[in-house]
């Protein structure tokens, strides 16, 4: 009968402190996991013999270890054996859901949404557009706020040097006056650039409506 009161007693304090702290303790168990040791961005499922387990439950049904005495390592069918045969089987982290660590990480994180536009520094950036283009196409609407057209010198100082002369928005490095360079011209092929060869100069062939420079 003490033996009986006893196993109440802690029947009655483990459901306690698993209702208010989601921890449960199992003398053994089979767990799911996995594998903790390999360095792979996406590793293995694996299974453990475990002793003397803490496991926390969490309310989206996510299982964690807190702790455990000690595990060996064992194969699907030694664990399938063992939980038929009565051994708690716990499956960490949604193993049991998803077939790749890489599925359930993915699957789990929250859903952000992608807005239509993203600000750089000042600068609107339609979702999907290619950003450097976009910039150029800011800041050739910007010069010509003050002047007919905007020249190569204008465009990439306007990118590059700091406010109040330019934007600031990129760093001056050859290699990106370069691309600028070609940018323009791919800008003038598909007429969304006007340029005048007396001039030097570019000019929207259209006024843009998907990106805007905010007053500095």
């Amino acid at each position: 009968m003490a033996l009986h009161a006893l196993t109440r007693k802690l029947v009655k304090k483990e459901k306690e402190i698993f209702n208010k702290y989601g921890l449960v303790y199992l003398p053994e168990a089979v767990l799911e996991m996995w594998d903790p040791y390999s360095i792979a961005p996406n590793p293995a499922k694996t299974y453990w013999l475990a002793k003397n387990v803490v496991a926390r439950l969490y309310p989206d049904a996510r299982i964690e270890i807190e702790k455990l005495e000690k595990s060996e390592y064992i194969n699907k069918a030694q664990a399938e054996i063992l939980t038929n045969n009565g051994t708690p089987f716990i499956p960490v982290a949604f193993t049991n859901l998803y077939d790749t660590k890489l599925e359930a990480d993915l699957n789990r994180k929250p859903i952000i949404e992608m807005p239509e536009k993203l600000e750089i520094e000042g600068a609107l950036i339609p979702y999907g557009a290619d950003i450097l283009e976009t910039l150029i196409l800011a800041v050739v609407d910007k010069i010509m706020k003050t002047k007919p057209g905007a020249s190569e010198t204008d465009i990439i100082n306007a990118l590059t040097m700091p406010p109040p002369t330019g934007t600031g928005w990129l760093k001056h490095t050859p290699k990106l006056a370069y691309k600028i360079r070609q940018k323009l011209e791919q800008l003038t092929w598909k007429g969304i650039l006007t340029y005048n060869p007396q001039t030097m100069t570019y000019t929207l062939t259209r006024k843009i409506s998907t990106s805007i420079i905010r007053t500095e």
